[in-house]
């Protein structure tokens, strides 16, 4: 047990999901067009980065202690 409050917990493990995500896409768009991902692909991830970690976090099933 880490002793973090359950709704904390979520909040992270969405934020490392999307994080993931985020590399995952921008390293796609890199290896297939060469081009750097930075003005477009990852500009716009992070303008969905706290959004996604929303959803994330209310679409999880709630946990007790």
């Amino acid at each position: 047990m880490t002793g973090l409050d359950p709704l904390v917990e979520e909040v992270l493990m969405a934020a490392l999901a999307v994080s993931a995500l985020i590399a995952l896409i921008a390293l796609l768009y890199w290896l297939s067009t060469g081009l750097s991902p930075w003005p477009f692909v990852i500009l716009a991830a992070i303008a969905g980065f706290a959004p996604g970690i929303a959803m994330l976090s209310i679409a999880t099933p709630r946990h007790r202690r």
